[in-house]
């Protein structure tokens, strides 16, 4: 592995284990076995590590949200499609556990936040489109815009709720329940099928619960 790999590897463990904001690049350093002097080399500093890792979660969220178009062509699609995007950003859950203060103290990723976040509405708006026009969901237009805040404010901000609630679940575990509140945002708008949609999503997530 070539040693920026590695820097920005062994830098991504660190952030998701132990928070950002605690690490230093003396830190990163002495993670590594290397002297500062080595790092320094490869990264002038840990915001431009920041930046690289921000680079591959980009770059995977821009490959797993555009392939949200014409991809969901029924609810079990759409709940697969949940979980990529949730497991996606816990990888790099460091980015998510307070977003408003990464944002605040790294400015050059501000704009790409939001990027990423409108890139997120859009996704959810074609998975609505393609599950409206197989008719699966009936959505009065009226509440389409509140209901589309409230899925991708469920995408963005879950992380956040569980860092403040100090429940500190394990991967699996929370991304099952988050794709499950997300699942249920849809549920008022299946009809009568909406009843056997909500009990498959609950035999689905024991199954996985137990997995």
């Amino acid at each position: 592995m070539k040693t920026r790999d590695r820097i920005l590897d062994v830098s991504l463990e660190l952030f998701n284990a132990e928070g950002e904001a605690k690490q230093t690049a003396v830190d990163i350093a002495n993670a590594l076995d290397m002297s500062p002097g080595n790092l320094y080399y490869h990264f002038k500093g840990k915001e431009p590590i920041i930046e690289a890792l921000f680079d591959r979660f980009e770059e995977e969220m821009q490959i797993i949200l555009g392939g949200s178009h014409g991809a969901v062509t029924s609810i079990e699609d759409n709940w697969i499609f949940v979980y990529i995007v949730l497991e996606e950003i816990y990888d790099f859950r460091f980015f998510y556990r307070n977003v408003g203060d990464m944002m605040e103290r790294y400015p050059g990723l501000a704009h790409r936040f939001r990027k990423i976040l409108a890139m997120k509405r859009q996704a959810i708006d074609n998975v609505l489109s393609q599950l409206e026009k197989r008719g699966f969901v009936d959505i009065d237009r009226r509440l389409r815009p509140a209901l589309v805040q409230q899925m991708l404010s469920t995408l963005t901000f879950w992380l956040s709720h569980d860092l403040i609630e100090g429940s500190d679940r394990d991967g699996p575990s929370l991304i099952h329940d988050t794709v499950l509140q997300f699942m249920l945002l849809v549920v008022p708008y299946m009809g009568e099928a909406g009843a056997d949609a909500l009990d498959g999503m609950l035999e689905r997530r024991r199954d996985l619960m137990k997995a």
